[in-house]
């Protein structure tokens, strides 16, 4: 299995896009299973021609010759997704930023991704999309692909305003120096509460209380991997704005279901440390 990553080169999707990854793996015989974990960051797979089966908590991808083209994405699931992945796999994945999804689909988020991981049909209606799937995976060149990849996006970019409210409000959330009330970001967007919990909802598919617990499990996570500052788990807690130790452990034990000492020594680090995967053995 290889994968390569990539950032945004256009100024524009860098405001919208963490990073991309190709993954590709040659041998018809190639498979993995894994656990993914809750993530602020919304994945958006495209694979060049697979099946697959979708249940709760559970996601398989099987490539195929000659089949037809798969695009998956998850929004941010509040429990461990468990995923297998089998035969020549080749597929690129998009993680868009807090909302970023929002400024290329012509939909609200809730509509297109109203489950934990589903079949993508965002771009369905738009011709340059099927082009960009017969070119992207006609060349061997990461590099090629990337610059199709950018012009596309860029053909289908379409800000919001709404958009530029509910990455305001993820920012504010996910500032753990500052903790801020779900009240006061509410006022703060010249909203009340009840139109900022559904106008959140629309655009996440989330609501911003669960997508807050997501975002300071992420904060202590990258805290406790790669910042050495951090030596002990309670100090880690704590600076993500864990209330008590107790707590902490809850949380943890409800995202990655096991506690926090357990699964940091279970996990792995891909793609530029930027995946947190712990896989299963077969």
């Amino acid at each position: 299995m290889n994968i390569a990553t990539f950032y945004p080169q256009h100024a524009t999707l860098q405001q919208h896009i963490d990073y991309y990854y190709f993954l590709k793996a040659d041998s018809p015989d190639f498979q993995t299973t894994y656990y993914a974990y809750p993530n602020t960051a919304v994945p958006l797979s495209i694979h060049k021609s697979a099946v697959y089966e979708i249940k709760e908590h559970y996601t398989s991808v099987q490539a195929v010759k000659n089949g037809p083209a798969a695009a998956l994405i998850q929004r941010s699931f509040q429990s461990p997704l468990l995923v297998r992945l089998q035969g020549p796999i080749d597929k690129v994945t998009i993680c868009f930023k807090p909302c970023g999804i929002c400024n290329f689909i012509n939909q609200p988020f809730q509509e297109i991704a109203p489950a934990d991981s589903q079949a993508f049909t965002g771009w369905a209606q738009v011709g340059a999309y099927s082009s960009l799937h017969s070119q992207f995976f006609a060349t061997d060149s990461n590099e090629e692909k990337v610059a199709m990849l950018e012009a596309f996006l860029l053909s289908v970019y379409a800000p919001a305003a709404e958009c530029v409210q509910v990455e305001k409000a993820t920012a504010w959330l996910s500032d753990f120096n500052d903790n801020h009330s779900i009240e006061a970001i509410a006022e703060e967007l010249n909203l009340t509460t009840r139109s900022f919990n559904r106008l959140f909802l629309k655009h996440m598919s989330i609501s911003p209380v669960a997508w807050k617990k997501i975002a300071r499990f992420r904060h202590s996570l990258k805290n406790k991997l790669f910042n050495e500052r951090f030596k002990k788990l309670t100090e880690i807690g704590y600076d993500s704005n864990f209330y008590d130790q107790s707590y902490f452990i809850k949380v943890y034990n409800k995202l990655t279901g096991s506690n926090p000492s357990a699964f940091f020594k279970s996990i792995e680090k891909l793609a530029d440390d930027r995946l947190i995967f712990r896989f299963v053995k077969e």
